[in-house]
């Protein structure tokens, strides 16, 4: 079921042949545009989100457009990538009221569409919203996952629409689209890369404003002065003076007077430098929490209450995703009778004690009791065997062994 429409790319592969019509929600969009990227600065963030907050006519589709260029930093995208990551590399698995384990219906999960819908969902954290439109059905597995292009899709009043600017469209509630659309995220909320814009957009101006500062300062630049008036003469000298290296370079007259002001500070390049790296530690509480885990400079103390905030962070992100699975995966797997009726899905919950503490728990037991040699292998990975107990141990054989070790 598709709400966005046909593209140039359909007429070499249809993705939506499989899909019934009216289920096809991408239909919707006759023909979708590139969303090209322009300059950015702040004045354009205003004037993006001052389009998106309004209540009768909302058009977000300059603010995806920003959105599409902020996205390109890459401190930025390392952050997202690490609180998605923890959300991501979860096991995933079904179980009954019980809590029991149902592995027929985890195996249904154990496929690309389900960590693409995972990943869309997690998406929705960061622009808002999105409306995720599952593929057809084969093999009691879904085909693809698509993302239903944000500029078309209005959540406020739940429509997808032909062009950004349009205030009518198909209704993705509608029971036609039951089972083949989800819309993740709430209706007014812009995401946090409005609140990340600014910070990117100011560190991206200290950075042109820095190389432009080292193109200047960074390397001599080199003056011919001469008082022939032949052009021919001058000419040479010019493009002398061009070939030389890629510095800049001026030719001037005896009587000229050249003068270059710069800043008699040592450290100027810190102007820029620190603000970048404020910009740096802004996004990083904005996404994570706290810097602790990102900044290059940690102490173990603080470092630790860094992580504890991060993982706070992925809990949320984990009841976030709890939600979505309970009342809109699981019902729309449902409606297409993969019986997951009275069944919830969730994520394999970590071991509270890493390798070294767990071994360390297991010494002290074995000083008191026998551990199964299939827990050892279950639990590090090694196979054990049962070490051959010793029958010759008397007092004479003891006695001997000493001997012999002294000796």
């Amino acid at each position: 079921m598709k709400i966005f429409g046909r593209t140039f790319f359909e007429k070499v592969q249809n993705v939506s042949n499989n899909l019934p019509q009216k289920s096809n929600i991408q239909r919707t969009v006759k023909f979708e545009q590139t969303l090209h990227r322009t300059r950015q600065d702040i004045g354009t963030w205003r004037a993006a989100m001052l389009q998106a907050e309004s209540l009768h006519y909302p058009n977000r589709q300059e603010l995806y457009r920003l959105y599409k260029d902020v996205m390109l930093d890459a401190h930025l995208t390392g952050l997202i990538a690490t609180r998605k990551y923890q959300i991501l590399q979860s096991e995933y698995k079904v179980v009954d009221k019980a809590g029991n384990e149902v592995e027929d219906k985890t195996e249904l999960l154990k496929h690309k569409w389900f960590y693409d819908f995972i990943d869309l969902s997690l998406d929705s954290i960061y622009y808002g919203f999105s409306l995720i439109q599952f593929g057809a059905l084969e093999n009691d597995v879904f085909r693809t996952i698509d993302l239903v292009p944000r500029q078309y899709v209005k959540q406020e009043f739940d429509i997808v629409v032909e062009t950004p600017a349009a205030i009518t469209g198909e209704n993705f509630l509608d029971a036609k689209y039951k089972g083949w659309v989800i819309g993740v995220g709430q209706k007014r909320d812009l995401g946090l890369l409005a609140k990340a814009a600014p910070y990117v957009l100011w560190k991206k101006g200290a950075m042109q404003a820095w190389a432009e500062y080292t193109e200047i300062f960074g390397t001599p630049i080199r003056i011919g002065k001469t008082n022939v008036r032949d052009e021919v003469t001058r000419s040479n000298m010019e493009n002398f003076l061009k070939n030389m290296g890629v510095s800049a370079y001026g030719v001037f007259d005896t009587d000229d007077l050249i003068e270059l002001v710069e800043s008699n500070r040592t450290d100027a390049f810190d102007v820029f430098d620190k603000m970048i790296d404020r910009c740096n530690s802004e996004l990083s509480k904005l996404i994570l929490g706290q810097t602790g885990t990102t900044d290059e400079k940690s102490y173990s103390g603080s470092a630790n209450v860094h992580e504890r905030v991060l993982k706070m962070y992925g809990e949320a992100d984990e009841m976030l995703l709890d939600s979505i699975f309970t009342y809109q995966l699981v019902p729309l797997l449902n409606f297409h009778g993969l019986g997951f009726e009275g069944l919830r899905i969730e994520s394999e919950e970590e071991d509270k004690f890493s390798y070294e503490e767990k071994a360390k728990i297991d010494l002290e037991l074995l000083k008191y009791y026998d551990i199964d040699p299939i827990y050892i292998e279950k639990e590090y990975g090694t196979p054990v065997t049962k070490k051959a107990v010793d029958t010759t141990g008397s007092i004479q054989s003891v006695k001997n062994k000493l001997d012999e070790y002294y000796s």
